[in-house]
This record gives structure tokens, C-alpha cells and sequence, in this order.
């Protein structure tokens, strides 16, 4: 019965979710409070986070146009933004990039953060290699946490729910005088996960704790130092060799990331100097005995270390241009271990100098114009562009290239390959902001990303290898409309269709929806909010063997949320996930936990 009600919701609220995958033949309104996203741009703030009381962070992404988050035995979350793999959105946190250098792609799990602690977020679609480097090959994720003002206050909050949930967040944050002010936050958070594998009783343990402290500071040099430290240790399902998510027994991960940054902007030497420093140390371990469920043991380890230095300097800057030159640098080691012998020991550095320059030509046009020449290693550097005319203020026509090395885990780990050449990218979108009414606002963007020596794996297990493909293309459009029919209510509808086309292999990529999209509600009576929204994703293909692919279903979720603020210091609130029950793949044969619910409360004292 509840399986025939999705499939109705699906037909009924996105028709183009049933589009069968087979092989084919920055603009920000603000209003009062609230930030109307954009197709291209999209800003969540933190009245919109609390307000939704999203268990996560990428319970939040997943609702937007042609961003999609997947989940598998091995990596937490992978997102894919206009066709783009899960390495090439880069995490920036204060910030600072911010990613585990000894996994894949160089990617983090954005759930190991504490939501409760982001005070806002922003999603960047297309290349912006110019400024953030090759990482940042189809998007970038901007995740601030640093409050704009200091006060005294402390504040605890607890959540309890299904599958034996327990949250726990303290905070406190203390001005030392008008110009100084220092953040401490701790998080804990234990849960029992159904198990992906559908019709089973088993459940893993999922626990996270991650705290921070931060110290900033404004003067003649404004300026921040950020320590934050994130575990995880989670048991796990696995996989055998025919892609099918299976049971395990006593199979361990754990991953640690110990991280310090700063970032110190010089307001009174000439040019604005700005300066970036980062230093992360992060380990993972994959345990298992032999047991029946795995008749070899597995013991791997791997670590890594990434250091990162940026320096912008802006040399001119009038009424009409404004220029902004920088150089940046990175350095990564990574070390694999199996069993205790060290199989690889690598590192690798990238140099970057970069400029981009901004035209005002006319009250009506404005210009912006990058380009970066950036070398890895020994190679000869290798130069990207970034072109952007805006037009009428509210239309947009952008044109830019990515390049992006490959990770160290895909060239020195047991299925590295050392020949693997560089990931490259050439997108194209036009974006049109149009504001209906003081309280209705449309945005639509039509894209082109075209990506070559795409990095994927071939052959099967233990001789599995990464290797690159000639080439892809996705084109697309999205639409985002929101409209507040009173000064209490709000509606956000996102849309977004995309063909990303395997053009090797004559198919649709793998793990990309044709179709997606959300409509949320949100609406306040005096001191209660309550919101209900539905996001759906269309069907897609994903490998169920190494010779074969498959159609996974398309879906539609509904969620619910309502908070109560009992007076200034307490805060009550409840959030329901998926209401129908619905378990879905969201990788091949891993599926989602049915129907979830929390129960919250928010105490400053």
C-alpha cells in the first residue's frame, strides 16, 4: 500500500521522474529576513536551517535543483552537481577547504558536522576553478559556522528519536571586549542505522562526536583560528563482488580528522591583503575478522595530511573595476597500509597564481573576467578561464574551464593507476532572475558541462583499476520559484532536469537523475513554525555488476517539521522524516531508512 502511494506521488507531482534511462538517442534577492534562492546560487540561512530542523546537512542539499547525494557501504555521502562527479564539488568551511585526503576522491562526510552549528550555507554551481582550484571542477559548497556577533550566552540541546537516537550539542560563546570574542561547541551523537539491506532486522551502531573552538578578533588586522576535531566510528554493511549491498559482521570503520585554520585579512596595508593557512590530519581504518561473513581479515589503515596556503591581494579598486590577484598552494601526503605493511607512501603539491578582474561597463552591464595557471608536480601548469557578462542586472551568461589531478588514493593505493592524466571541464550557462512581484520571484538556468578524462574504475575485484574515460556531457535546466503569499508563509519550489550522457558509451552516467526537485512549505503563527516539504528524484542507472548496468526507481519523500519557542530560552521542536515509509535506492541495492522521527528541545541560559 505505501509503495502504490509513493508511486502515486510520484506520477501526480513530477511526471518527468518516469523518463527511462536507456542510452540517449549570482543573483540574491533578499526580502525582509529570508534569501529567495536562485537556479545557479543557492543560499540556505540560518533562520531556513533551523526552521526546517534537518537532521543533517545533506538532507538539505538533496532538495536542490540537479544536486544529488548518494550513499554507499564505504563512502557516507557523494555529491553530484550538473553531471559532475562527487570529487569535484569542493567543501569550504569558514572558508578554508576542507576535505579527508585519504579517501577516493578527496571528499568528506558533510554529516559528520554538526547541522545545528551552521549558520549558513551556500551552493555555487559550475566551474570555479579560477579562485578555488581544481577541486572545485562542477561546484562549490560554502559552510559558515562563525557568528557575525559575540555575546555571552551558553546553550545545550538535545534531540532523542527513532532507531535509538541521542544528540547532544553545548555551545558557548564569549565577547573578551569589543573586538574579540572566542566560540566553544561540542557535539555527540549515537544512533542504531537500519541496515540498506531491504527486509533485514539487522542495525549498525553510528556514533559521531566532533568539538571546536575559535578565536576572532578585529582590528588593523581582522582575523580567526579555528581547532576543530571530528570522529567517527561506525559498523558497517559491505558488499560482495556482484555490487550487492550485503550483511556483515564486526565490520568496523573509524575516521578522525583533526584540523586548525586561520584566516587574517591586513586592513591597513595597501592592496587589502588577505591570508588563508590550514593544516589537517586526518586517519581511517577498516577492521573485520574473519568471520562467516568474511573469510579473509581485512585490516587497512590509511592517512593523510593536507596543508593548504592562499594570498589574495586586490591591486585596484575603483567605482568600475576591481581587480583581485592571488596565489595559492597545497600540499597533500597520503599513506595506505594492509594488514600493517605499508603498501604506498606518496605525496603530491599544486601552485597556483590566479586573477579576476571585475567590470562595471554600464549601470545595466557588468563584466567579470578570471584566469589561473596552476602546475602539480612536475607537469607543465596548465591555465583556466572564467568569463561572466551580466546584463539588465538580472540575466547572466557565464563561460568557464576546470582542470583537476587526480587523488592520491587513485594513483598510488592497491587499485591506483600512476598513468592517470588530469580531469578536465568546459561548462557553459545562462541564468535569468526574474522578480514577478514584491513577493514572488522566478529563476531559470539553462547549462552545458562538458568533462574529459573523466576518472572511473574497470575491471573486477582484486584486479580492479582506476583508468579515465574520453568523454561526457551534460546539459540541463533548472527553475527556482518562490513565493511568500503572506508575511508569515513562504513557498520554495526547485526543478531541475539534466541529460548527463556517457559519450564513450553511448548511456546515461551513472548515479545521476534525469529529474529532481522539492516544494516546501513554511508558514509561523507567533512563536510556532511549522513546515512540510516533498523532494523527489528520477529514475537513474547504476552498475549491478561489472559488465552490466541497471534502472533504479525514482521517488518521492515527504518530511515535516514544527518548533515552539517557549519563551526566549527554550525552544521545543519535532521533525518527521520520510512520512510514507518509503525505502528507496539511492545507490544499487543500498536502501534508505524508512520512516525516521525526532523529538528536540533548544535551552540558552
Amino acid at each position: 500500500m505505501k509503495k502504490n502511494i509513493s508511486r502515486a506521488l510520484i506520477f501526480v507531482l513530477f511526471p518527468l521522474l518516469s523518463v527511462a534511462q536507456e542510452a540517449p538517442p549570482s543573483f540574491e534577492t533578499v526580502v525582509e529576513d529570508m534569501v529567495f534562492n536562485t537556479s545557479s546560487r543557492i543560499i540556505i540561512d540560518e533562520k531556513a536551517i533551523k526552521e526546517s530542523r534537518s537532521p543533517n546537512i545533506t538532507s538539505l542539499l538533496s532538495s536542490q535543483a540537479n544536486v544529488t547525494v548518494t550513499n554507499t557501504p564505504f563512502q557516507p555521502n557523494s555529491i553530484y552537481i550538473r553531471g559532475g562527479d562527487s570529487s569535484h564539488v569542493l567543501i569550504l568551511i569558514d572558508g578554508i577547504p576542507f576535505y579527508d585526503a585519504s579517501t577516493i576522491q578527496r571528499t568528506f562526510n558533510l554529516n559528520s558536522l554538526d547541522i545545528k552549528s551552521v549558520r549558513r550555507i551556500e551552493i555555487i554551481k559550475g566551474s570555479q576553478t579560477v579562485l578555488y582550484g581544481g577541486q572545485a571542477l562542477s561546484g562549490v559548497i560554502k559552510i559558515e559556522t562563525i557568528p557575525q556577533e559575540f555575546v555571552t550566552k551558553t546553550g545545550i540541546q538535545g534531540q532523542v528519536g527513532t532507531q535509538h537516537l541521542t544528540d547532544i550539542t553545548a555551545v558557548h560563546t564569549e565577547p573578551i571586549d569589543d573586538n574579540q570574542g572566542m566560540i566553544f561547541r561540542g557535539h555527540g551523537s549515537w544512533r542504531d542505522s537500519e541496515s540498506p539491506v531491504l527486509d533485514s532486522s539487522r542495525t549498525y551502531s553510528r556514533n559521531s562526536w566532533n568539538g571546536e573552538g575559535t578565536y576572532v578578533w578585529k582590528g588593523s588586522v581582522d582575523g580567526s583560528i579555528k581547532a576543530n576535531y571530528v570522529q567517527e566510528l561506525n559498523f558497517s554493511p559491505s558488499s560482495n563482488q556482484n555490487y550487492q549491498i550485503v550483511d556483515a559482521d564486526d565490520f568496523q570503520q573509524y575516521s578522525r580528522q583533526l584540523a586548525i585554520s586561520s584566516g587574517l585579512k591586513f586592513n591597513s596595508f595597501t592592496w587589502s591583503p588577505r591570508l588563508s593557512l590550514s593544516g589537517q590530519n586526518s586517519v581511517r581504518d577498516f577492521d573485520q575478522p574473519v568471520n562467516s561473513t568474511n573469510p579473509t581479515l581485512t585490516d587497512q589503515s590509511y592517512g593523510a595530511n593536507l596543508r593548504t596556503v592562499r594570498l589574495d591581494v586586490t591591486p585596484l579598486k575603483t567605482e568600475s573595476l576591481t581587480l583581485l590577484t592571488g596565489l595559492s598552494y597545497i600540499h597533500e601526503d597520503f599513506v595506505y597500509r594492509d594488514k600493517g605493511v605499508e603498501i604506498s607512501n606518496s605525496f603530491s603539491e599544486q601552485r597556483g597564481l590566479f586573477a579576476k578582474l571585475d567590470y562595471k561597463m554600464t549601470e545595466s552591464f557588468d563584466l567579470s573576467v578570471g584566469g589561473r595557471v596552476e602546475n602539480w608536480e612536475k607537469q607543465d601548469p596548465v591555465g583556466t578561464y572564467q568569463v561572466g557578462l551580466t546584463f539588465l542586472k538580472n540575466t547572466k551568461l557565464e563561460v568557464s574551464t576546470g582542470y583537476k589531478i587526480p587523488s592520491l588514493f587513485q594513483l598510488y593505493s592497491t587499485y591506483g593507476n600512476p598513468d592517470l592524466k588530469e580531469e578536465r571541464a568546459t561548462q557553459y550557462s545562462l541564468s535569468q532572475d526574474i522578480e514577478i512581484s514584491d513577493r514572488q520571484q522566478l529563476s531559470l538556468t539553462v547549462f552545458n558541462s562538458q568533462f574529459s578524462n573523466l576518472i572511473v574504475t574497470q575491471g573486477s575485484y582484486p584486479s580492479l583499476r582506476y583508468t579515465n574515460v574520453n568523454k561526457s556531457e551534460t546539459h540541463g535546466v533548472e527553475v527556482a520559484y518562490t513565493l511568500r503569499p503572506s508575511d508569515v508563509s513562504s513557498i520554495l519550489f526547485t526543478y531541475g532536469y539534466q541529460e548527463p550522457r556517457d559519450l564513450d558509451n553511448a548511456r546515461w552516467l551513472i548515479r545521476r537523475p534525469l529529474v529532481n526537485g522539492s516544494l516546501k512549505y513554511t508558514h509561523s503563527w507567533g512563536v510556532q513554525t511549522g513546515s512540510f516539504e516533498l523532494v523527489g528524484s528520477g529514475e537513474r542507472l547504476d552498475r549491478n555488476s561489472n559488465t552490466s548496468l541497471t534502472t533504479l526507481p525514482g521517488y518521492v519523500v515527504a518530511n515535516a517539521s514544527y518548533s515552539y519557542e517557549v519563551n526566549q530560552s527554550l525552544t521545543l521542536y519535532t521533525r518527521l522524516n520520510n512520512l510514507l515509509d518509503y525505502r528507496y535506492q539511492e545507490t544499487y541495492s543500498y536502501f534508505t531508512e524508512g520512516f525516521s522521527g525526532l523529538v528536540g528541545g533548544e535551552f540558552w541560559f
